[in-house]
C-alpha cells in the first residue's frame, strides 16, 4: 500500500481519497453504471452518486431510466422533485438535478421500463459495458428481471427495497454471494402507491386505487370543508404557514366543493353523488377490464383453443 495514494488532490474527493485511496477513486469516476429507478431510493442513491463522483471521469458513464412520471405524492420522500415537476418524467428531472450537484456527472436519463420488451434497448452490447448496477425498484418482478440479467452478464448488483418505515440492502457479487432470485420474499401486502396510480395491472391494485378515489371524494374532502367552516380563519392560516403543495391542492378542493360543488339539501347531495357515479364506475370498469385480461389471458386463449377443436371434431 503507497502512502502517497492517499495525499490530498485538492478536490472534491479528498475526503474519499484519504481513506480509499486515490487510484479507487479513479475507478469510481471512470464506472459505467446503470441505476434502474428514479423514486425515492433512486433520487437517494443518485445524490450519494454524485456527491462522490461516480461516472463523473473522461471515461465514466451513468444511464438512469425509469418509466414513471412525478406525481404530487412523491414530493414528501421524492427530494430531487419539486412541484413544477409534477407531471415531467422522473428520470429526466433526476438527472438534471444530478447534474445540478456535480456538473460534472455525465449522465443519460431514459424512460423505458427494464422487461424483456426493451431488450432492443439494453441489448447485450449495454449489459457487457457496464461496470454495475444499481437497483431502486418497487416490484419484485422487475427486480428478479434486473438479477437474472446481471447473474447472466456476470454483473455486480446493489439491490434494495422499502417499505414503509422498513427497508432492505443487498449486494450481489458475481461468484461471491447468492443472486436475489435464489431467495423468495414474503407477498407484498401493501401495492406502492405509485404502482397503483400509474400502472394498476391487478386486481388489488384496482381495490387499492378504488379506495382512495373514494375516500378522497366522500371522506377526506369532506372533513376538510368542515374543519374550514367550523373555522375559516385559524384553518386559512394554518393552510398558509403549510405553504407546501398538499395545502394548496387542499384548499384548491375546499374551494371547488363550496364554489362548484356545494351541496345545500339531502337532494343536492343525491344529485352530487349521482353526477359522480358514471365517472368512478367508468375508470372501474376500464381498470377491472384490463386486470382482468392481463391475469387471464392466458386460460382465455387455451378455453377458446378448446372450443375450435371441440368445433371441429364435432
Amino acid at each position: 500500500m503507497d502512502p502517497s495514494d492517499f495525499k490530498p488532490r485538492n478536490s472534491r474527493y479528498d475526503a474519499q481519497i484519504s481513506v480509499f485511496g486515490s487510484k479507487l477513486q479513479k475507478k469510481l469516476e471512470d464506472a459505467n453504471l446503470f441505476v434502474v429507478g428514479s423514486g425515492a431510493l433512486g433520487c437517494e442513491f443518485l445524490k450519494n452518486l454524485a456527491l462522490m463522483g461516480v461516472s463523473c471521469g473522461e471515461q465514466g458513464k451513468l444511464t438512469l431510466t425509469d418509466d414513471d412520471v412525478i406525481e404530487k405524492s412523491n414530493l414528501s420522500r421524492q427530494f430531487l422533485f419539486r412541484d413544477w415537476n409534477i407531471g415531467q418524467a422522473k428520470s429526466t428531472v433526476a438527472a438534471s438535478a444530478a447534474a445540478l450537484i456535480n456538473p460534472h456527472l455525465k449522465i443519460e436519463a431514459l424512460q423505458n421500463r427494464v422487461s424483456p420488451e426493451s431488450e432492443n434497448v439494453f441489448d447485450d452490447t449495454f449489459w457487457e459495458n457496464l461496470t454495475a448496477v444499481v437497483n431502486a425498484l418497487d416490484n419484485v418482478n422487475a427486480r428478479l428481471y434486473v438479477d437474472q440479467r446481471c447473474l447472466y452478464f456476470q454483473k455486480p448488483l446493489l439491490e434494495s427495497g422499502t417499505l414503509g418505515a422498513k427497508c432492505n440492502t443487498q449486494m450481489i457479487i458475481p461468484h461471491l454471494t447468492e443472486n436475489y432470485g435464489a431467495s423468495r420474499d414474503p407477498p407484498e401486502k401493501q401495492a406502492p402507491m405509485c404502482t397503483v396510480h400509474s400502472f394498476p395491472h391487478n386486481i388489488d391494485h384496482c381495490l387499492t386505487w378504488a379506495r382512495s378515489e373514494f375516500e378522497g371524494l366522500v371522506e377526506k374532502t369532506p372533513t376538510e370543508v368542515n374543519a374550514y367552516l367550523s373555522n375559516p380563519v385559524d384553518y386559512t392560516n394554518a393552510m398558509t404557514k403549510a405553504g407546501d403543495a398538499q395545502s394548496r391542492d387542499t384548499l384548491e378542493r375546499v374551494l371547488e366543493c363550496l364554489e362548484k360543488e356545494k351541496c345545500e339539501t339531502f337532494q343536492d347531495c343525491i344529485t352530487w353523488a349521482r353526477l359522480r357515479y358514471p365517472l368512478v364506475l367508468g375508470l372501474l370498469f376500464f381498470l377491472y377490464g384490463r386486470a382482468y385480461l392481463i391475469l387471464f389471458s392466458d386460460v382465455m386463449l387455451t378455453l377458446t383453443s378448446g372450443l375450435k377443436i371441440i368445433l371441429l371434431i364435432g
